[in-house]
């Protein structure tokens, strides 16, 4: 234990003498070229051609537009079109109605019974995809309620 203190100090130590000579040495270099470098060049009073790195900004600002243009396209080439909403605004099928009103029946027993499983979570995921998005949203907020509140107890070992 002893042994191990000692290295880590010495560690340290040797780590603190570096950064030291390191900032030493750089900061008398930035101090020398601070003090050379007139207060006006500080200060551009036009727009420079090239940065300090030998950028030309510019052709930077240009490059920078044409990205953000190309990444809006494709933000609006991912929206949906004006099909599908008109799928979305079609009103469901009384089958898929009715289906919809049985996977919410069966999500309120699987809550009623106040334990949550490895079978109620599966039984959850399949009943789940056949909501429409306001059900699914209920019926998950009523779900992290009872859980959250302890009215359902939660039994599985794995991400409920």
């Amino acid at each position: 234990m002893v042994r191990l203190w000692s290295v880590c100090a010495l560690s340290v130590a040797i780590g603190a003498g570096v950064g030291w000579a390191l900032h030493g040495s750089s900061s008398a270099d930035t101090n020398e070229a601070q003090a050379t470098t007139p207060v006006a060049q500080l200060v551009p009073s036009r727009p420079q051609p090239a940065g300090p790195s030998g950028l030309d900004l510019a052709q930077l600002h240009a490059a920078i537009r044409e990205e953000l243009a190309a990444a809006s396209m494709g933000q609006a080439a991912n929206k949906p079109s004006a099909t599908t909403a008109a799928k979305e605004d079609v009103p469901a099928s009384r089958e898929l109605v009715a289906q919809r009103r049985e996977a919410m029946q069966d999500i309120q027993t699987l809550m009623a019974s106040g334990e949550w499983g490895d079978k109620e979570r599966t039984e959850f995921q399949q009943k789940f995809a056949v909501l429409d998005p306001e059900q699914a949203r209920q019926a998950l907020q009523q779900i992290m309620k009872g859980l959250n509140n302890g009215s359902i107890q939660a039994l599985t070992n794995v991400p409920l």
